[in-house]
This record gives structure tokens, sequence and C-alpha cells, in this order.
């Protein structure tokens, strides 16, 4: 049996430093969805989108202050992860699921408190007045910065990231990218409904106001997740979609056992010579997605600090684990 060994000073100060900045990313995230997402029925995508639709929709469609009351989003975005939070833990990394449990904990909660406290939300009002879009960058913003530094510290606010990674666990050939876009697409069209709801209940006629109500949900809903998606692929790794990695380092063994059992990504081995100093080397070559970034990083950094690398932007990426080629997308 291992004999426990009391962490360091030095450990703690890291661990709290680490839970504290998620507790402020969890904290932004909720800001955006409780302030400018919910009012305004947006449903951007993710169990956030979802949660904000469910709502949205009770509150429409119910005078019940208790079914209201269950609609919470705080409640239904915590209930909608528990599986997820399970699945993540039995098939993926643990540090990442108990990352992810414990994000979405303190955004449930920072989301209760908002709605106790009756704090200051913007709503829009007319969908044809210009604070919607206002409302949707601004959402999709703070949304995207939480996101961003998320993604960069091994956590996620659940729903379709995790379910990504499920399925990237299983099936490492898989489009999850395309799959990830698709359930997105059915959140956002499905917000199309309370504008379905709102025609019913004021008994609308004119084709026109029809048109805008039906269609400003899903719009603003999309321009949201545009936003965010933006924000948090600057924040990762600019505008890059897929990245070479280019070691050298004379652990490159270590490396590319790490890389290969860890992320399932293929690692090159070429032999170099230094035209300075004559010595040999061997050179690391490794294509991975953006998201991916700064894995490689820790691993490089962990196996061999004193590794020699340089990334490169790589476009056009095909073959296994990426875009099939040309002539298989047929």
């Amino acid at each position: 049996m291992a004999k426990f060994r009391k962490p360091t000073p030095k450990q703690v100060l890291h661990v709290s430093r680490f839970y504290l900045f998620l507790t402020i990313l969890a904290f932004i995230r909720a800001l955006s969805a409780y302030v400018f997402i919910v009012p305004n029925g947006f449903a951007p995508s993710g169990i956030t989108g979802l949660s904000s639709l469910l709502y949205n929709m009770v509150t429409r469609l119910s005078d019940s202050a208790t079914v209201v009351a269950i609609f919470d989003p705080s409640i239904t975005a915590f209930v909608l992860n528990i599986p997820l939070f399970i699945a993540a833990f039995v098939v993926l990394d643990r540090k990442f699921a108990f990352n992810t449990f414990f994000t979405v904990t303190v955004y449930s909660v920072f989301m209760a408190v908002f709605s106790i406290v009756e704090f200051p939300q913007y709503t829009a009002g007319d969908p044809e007045s210009g604070y919607n879009l206002l409302a949707s960058l601004a959402g999709g913003a703070l949304a995207g910065i939480s996101l961003g530094f998320m993604l960069r510290y091994n956590t996620s606010l659940g729903g379709t990231d995790v379910i990504g990674k499920l399925i990237y666990a299983k099936n490492p050939v898989a489009d999850v990218q395309w799959l990830i876009f698709m359930c997105d697409c059915i959140i956002v069209i499905a917000a199309g409904g309370l504008g379905v709801i709102d025609i019913v209940q004021g008994n609308v006629t004119d084709t026109n106001v029809i048109l805008t109500l039906v269609l400003s949900p899903m719009i603003y809903s999309f321009i949201s997740q545009l936003t965010t998606s933006q924000v948090a692929d600057v924040l990762q790794s600019g505008f890059q979609s897929s990245l070479v990695f280019n070691i050298i380092s004379d652990k490159h063994n270590e490396i590319a056992e790490h890389i290969t059992s860890e992320m399932h990504r293929g690692v090159t081995i070429m032999d170099g010579i230094g035209y300075y100093t004559g010595e040999e080397h061997k050179v690391l070559v490794c294509v991975v997605r953006r998201k991916q970034i700064n894995t490689v990083k820790r691993i490089v950094q962990e196996c061999d600090p004193a590794a020699f690398t340089f990334i490169t932007k790589a476009r056009e990426v095909k073959g296994n684990g990426f875009a099939p080629p040309a002539d298989a997308q047929y």
C-alpha cells in the first residue's frame, strides 16, 4: 500500500490558486448566462444553451412558480451534466473529470446566488432593437473568455466538451468537431420555438412579425455562439486549426510514448545533425489540434525541460485522426 505523502505548503498554494482561478472562470461564465443569455431567450449551444432554452420555454408555458423553479438554469445545468460526470470519471482522465465537476458545481452555485439576490439582468426587450445584438455579443464574449482559459487548464463546463472527449476516446478517427457542431445547431434552431410560443400566445398574424419572432432567437443565439468560439480560439491558440510540433530532444522516446499514450496522436522520429556542433539528435514531428497544444507543451516540459521546440501552422491537414482524404469524403 502506497504511503500517503503530505503535500508541501508550495503544493497546497499551487492547488489553491488553481481552483481559485477555476472559480473565477465559473463566475464569468455564470455572469454571461445570467445577465445576458437567459433573460433574452438565447440558446447558444451545449448544456448552458439547453438549460436556457428549457427555462425560457417553461416560463412561457407554465404559471406555476414551483415548475419554473425546478427548471432554473442553475439546476438543469447541473442535473444534465450528471451522466456526463459519471462517464468522464470512468472513461476519461479523472483529473479532467474532477475539474469539470468542480467548475460546473461552482457555476451552478453562482447562478443560484444571482437568482436569490436578484442580480441585475440585461434585458434587451424588443427583438428588433439593437440591444439584442449587444446582449448576444457581450454574453458570447464573456463565455468565450471563460471557455478559452478552461480549455488551457484541462477543464470544461461539461456538455458537448465532455461528449466530444468521450467520443474521441472511443473512436479517435471520428469527426468530433462536426458532431458537436450538429448538436449545437439543433439547440440553436430549437430556440426558434420560443418565437413560436410567443406567436401562439399573442395571436400574431402579421407574417413579418412572425418571421421576426421565429428567427430572432435563432440568429442571436448563433451570433452568441460564434462570438464564444472566436474568443475562445484566440485565447487558446489564435486562429490556427492545427499545429505542427517539431521537438529536438535526447529524450525522444519518452516524449513520443507520452504523446501516443495520452493523446493518441502519431509521432514521427527523424534524424538530425546540428550544423555547429556536428552532434546527432532525434527530431520528433507531431501534428495536433489546437485544443491539444497545451497538453503537448506540458509533456515536453515534464520529460525534457531542455528540449528545443518550435511550432508551425498546419493547413489542410488530412489523414488518420484529422479530416479524411478528399477521395474518401464521398
